[in-house]
């Protein structure tokens, strides 16, 4: 084999490991979020509570994605900075239309989990399960905190909270 050759083998054998790791680490921390918009968390929680655009967290199951309408409380009048994103938000405000956030954080189907049990009885902070989302200027492409039974296990013997199956499992 020629030193071209082999150059070129080298190349295509790097490539191909290359390919073959981005793929492992997608399969199992899977594949980054895109949002649609461009949304700061600092910008908002320097100026509201999480609650006040998670508005079902205190009460429900799920702390809800907000929809344009928890959005139009704030932005209805019109921009109130002159940022590209907003404008975008505006024209989905003027549209009527849902703006189609991504989840980072999900729950695999086999496990029950309730933001108003934790928020409310627990009395536990946003941060403490999201990490410092509330500082970041642009959208996460991942969960700040990887979440698995293992953490969630953890927190409930800390605080001597049940850890049998049938709390979580369903």
């Amino acid at each position: 084999m020629t030193n071209s050759k082999r150059t070129l083998f080298g190349i295509f054998v790097i490539l191909v490991l290359s390919i073959v790791v981005f793929r492992w680490y997608e399969f199992f921390a899977g594949a980054a979020v895109r949002q649609p918009l461009k949304f700061s968390h600092k910008v908002h929680a320097e100026q509201a509570k999480c609650e006040d655009c998670h508005t079902s967290v205190e009460k429900t199951a799920s702390a809800g994605i907000p929809d344009i309408n928890v959005c139009m409380g704030c932005h209805q009048g019109g921009p109130v900075t002159d940022s590209p994103e907003e404008k975008k938000l505006m024209n989905y405000i003027d549209n009527k239309k849902d703006i189609s956030w991504e989840r980072l954080y999900k729950a695999p189907v086999h496990v029950y989990f309730s933001h108003g049990r934790h928020v409310s009885v627990a009395k536990l902070s946003c941060e403490k399960c999201h990490g410092d989302i509330g500082k970041t200027a642009k959208p996460p492409g991942r969960a700040l905190v990887k979440i698995e039974m293992s953490y969630c296990t953890s927190c409930h013997n800390r605080n001597k909270i049940d850890t049998s199956c049938v709390t979580c499992h369903r």
